[in-house]
């Protein structure tokens, strides 16, 4: 019972790290940044990929 209980903290704790504000731009960031590479189209996902990565730098 115990065990379960401080896995039940455990995941708390990771999900609202994931589910931060930073987090998700973070990755948002790095799929429109790897998306300028992978389809060779920089025009239209360099600009999403420097926005996001702002607003996760930002907070």
């Amino acid at each position: 019972m115990f065990e379960l209980m401080k896995l039940r903290i455990i995941v708390l704790r990771f999900a609202k790290a994931f589910y931060c504000h930073r987090a998700i731009y973070a990755g948002l960031a790095c799929c429109h940044g790897s998306g300028c590479f992978l389809t060779e189209k920089p025009e239209l996902y360099g600009p999403m990929a420097v926005l996001y990565a702002v607003l996760a730098l930002k907070g």
